[in-house]
């Protein structure tokens, strides 16, 4: 099978979740034979992967949305006509769907389009520019069952062409003994961690851990930190706001951490927290359950598909700090229920979320995809 797929980014060190998602999902989609052509900005980098075609865009380094539409149609026919292809992906509904399917009317392709799609943030075009081009592909892949009521139930859209193909996370994400080179770097030892993974934004929520963080402190005792991986925009404030809450020696903010490092990071943790309060399906939560480590995180979203409350982790009602922190606390107090919710956290990615299987469904929703296209004429 032969794909063409305009992209905005998939950088080799980016730790951006969609991100991740399209880097690995293109390189193993090209290691189960499918040949690729990627239409990227020039300048954008990338991975050099066997069945991974690259083709520069201009103009270079990034393209903004409301562009998109008057540059990658004509380098769609450019692969078109120099390779052919049996299907045209489009990563993002906004950034580079309105492109494929202006290609594909402009220049008459026979040729399926699929679009991916996570979750719907809040914005006024969406009735009128993501339904649309969604409600325009022949099939739209997303990630979890709450990504596909949303689409019903916010802007109206059929979903009989809508699939579901849960996120997963490689074998690499296993428990492992806490890294004493790390912990010394971080200060970590004799300390109990919570650890949270993701960029300093306001859908993450991390003024609301710093408030949990003082609440669980009170009830446990000065030896409890936060470790929070990922850069962002609010640190600053965030900095400031852990002084005057005296909790400045009590959280780090880590910024950028390379990915080598990701996995020793999250098995710094006793409890990975998630307080995010809008998510199509996260990967950092699966990873630190492929790693062993229990969830606390809101009711909200896809997280009920992923965390199992009381089993794996527990779930709160969005923004309940007393709920929050009490769960928390009681999983940081008791070191056998910590052990057992990990461990079937843990058993429950293997059984569910493993990567290879969401790469083999991806793959054969597009196979059906080409099929019930050419069967149609």
């Amino acid at each position: 099978m032969r794909v063409c797929t305009p992209h905005c980014g998939i950088a080799p060190e980016s730790g951006s979740g969609g991100e991740v998602y399209e880097r690995e999902l293109l390189r193993d989609l090209a290691g189960l034979g499918v040949e690729l052509h990627i239409l990227l900005a020039r300048g954008k980098p990338h991975d050099d992967v066997p069945g991974c075609r690259v083709h520069p865009v201009w103009p270079p380094k990034g393209l903004r949305w409301p562009v998109t539409p008057f540059v990658f149609p004509r380098y769609v026919k450019r692969v078109w006509d120099r390779h052919g292809f049996d299907l045209l992906r489009a990563h993002s509904v906004r950034y580079v769907g309105p492109a494929a399917l202006l290609a594909r009317r402009r220049y008459r392709l026979p040729v399926p389009i699929v679009t991916h799609h996570h979750h719907l943030d809040p914005s006024p075009l969406n009735p009128h520019l993501e339904r649309r081009v969604l409600a325009a592909s022949d099939c739209v892949v997303t990630d979890s069952e709450f990504a596909r009521r949303q689409l019903a139930d916010e802007l109206g859209l059929g979903t009989e062409h809508v699939r579901v193909v849960h996120c997963g996370v490689g074998r690499k994400y296993e428990p492992r003994a806490r890294d004493r080179a790390l912990a010394r770097r971080f200060a970590l030892e004799g300390r109990r961690v919570l650890l949270s993974l993701g960029p300093l934004i306001e859908r993450k929520n991390p003024f609301f851990m710093l408030e949990v963080l003082r609440d669980v402190r009170g009830a446990l005792g000065p030896d409890v930190v936060l470790v929070w991986i990922g850069a962002g925009p609010l640190r600053g404030p965030l900095e400031r706001r852990a002084r005057e809450l005296g909790l400045e020696e009590a959280v780090l903010f880590t910024g950028y951490l390379p990915e080598a490092e990701k996995v020793a990071a999250l098995n710094l943790a006793d409890v990975f927290v998630f307080p995010s309060l809008l998510e199509g399906f996260p990967l950092a939560p699966q990873e630190a359950m492929s790693c062993g480590k229990p969830v606390v995180a809101f009711r909200v979203a896809s997280l009920g598909e992923m965390v199992e409350d009381g089993a794996t982790g527990f779930l709160t009602q969005a923004n309940d700090r007393p709920a929050f922190a009490e769960r928390v606390a009681r999983l940081l107090r008791d070191e056998p229920l910590r052990a057992r919710f990990g461990a079937a956290a843990a058993e429950r990615v293997e059984r569910h979320f493993r990567w290879d299987q969401t790469v083999r469904n991806v793959l054969k929703i597009y196979q059906e995809v080409v099929d019930d296209f050419g069967r149609r004429g």
